[in-house]
């Protein structure tokens, strides 16, 4: 058993949750624990056995249903493993993923994403396996392909730091502070840890271990999380002098939502029900 604390942050997603601890309990290299942590809902009592400890937590934010930075910095916390995998519930790793993640961490003790892929609708219905998994799953279109060999790692530029899947030493994430919990909600809270890695002289790469995306909706733009994504960009400026997701916020200025220029960004407007609903998008690519 590795001495690797998994951790993972919840809101809803309970099918998606299972099927993640259905791919821990097969884990060629277990991990001393898990560390469950949920966002402003009741802690679930029948969860299937990950075939570790099982620690489960609840964090209530009365004024964000997604404290995602928070939920993180708390799944940390409670943490006892001299290293921390953390693990977005809607991936489920394959039976190699901590030996492979933890070895990369162990050989260049530093900031190590892993491999996702992209699992279109209906290929987690009914009893998967992960012969099946890899037989559809998909590389991202707009991400770096990794080498085939299953240890090999590469360097990555921070700003393609995501936080579905990554890993490092626990004494690493304290030096760095954690996650900054001035984020609120969706958006940005990931590259400014990255920024900080950076800051920190911690490198960053990616290695094979395998993680596979379960499906789920998604919305392009993300128009449901305007608020927060423009109020998460605000407080990035200020810290690194540039704009993050300006993607997004190019394609809300041009809908009419936002005045953006170099001084900040003014909300017009909100985004109307009708329109948020026809961005939703079936794309396996979140």
């Amino acid at each position: 058993m590795s001495d690797i604390s998994l951790l993972t942050i919840v809101r809803g997603r309970r099918d998606h949750l299972h099927n993640l601890l259905r791919g821990v309990a097969q884990q060629t290299a277990p991990p001393r624990e898990m560390i469950i942590v949920f966002m402003n809902e009741a802690i679930p009592r029948d969860l299937p056995d990950p075939g570790c400890k099982l620690y489960l937590h609840r964090l209530n934010d009365e004024d964000h249903p997604l404290p995602l930075a928070a939920a993180r910095n708390r799944a940390a916390s409670e943490a006892g493993g001299t290293m921390l995998a953390f693990l977005d519930v809607d991936c489920i790793p394959h039976p190699d993923y901590l030996r492979q993640l933890g070895s990369a961490v162990e050989l260049t003790r530093s900031l190590v994403m892993g491999d996702v892929r992209y699992l279109p609708a209906g290929s987690t219905a009914g009893d998967w396996n992960f012969a099946t998994l890899d037989r559809v799953a998909q590389q991202h279109p707009r991400r770096p392909a990794l080498p085939e060999e299953p240890d090999s790692l590469i360097p990555l530029p921070y700003h393609l730091f995501w936080s579905l899947s990554f890993g490092l030493r626990a004494t690493d994430f304290a030096r760095l502070g954690g996650f900054d919990e001035a984020y609120s909600g969706y958006g940005g809270e990931d590259t400014d840890f990255a920024f900080t890695a950076r800051h920190g002289r911690l490198p960053l790469y990616a290695c094979g271990a395998r993680v596979y995306h379960q499906h789920h909706d998604t919305y392009s733009p993300p128009y449901n999380h305007l608020r927060e994504i423009v109020t998460n960009a605000v407080r990035f400026h200020q810290k690194w002098q540039i704009w993050p997701m300006d993607g997004w916020l190019k394609q809300f200025e041009r809908a009419g939502y936002i005045h953006w220029n170099a001084d900040g960004i003014e909300i017009i407007r909100d985004v109307e029900p009708q329109i948020v609903e026809e961005a939703r998008s079936e794309s396996p690519f979140a």
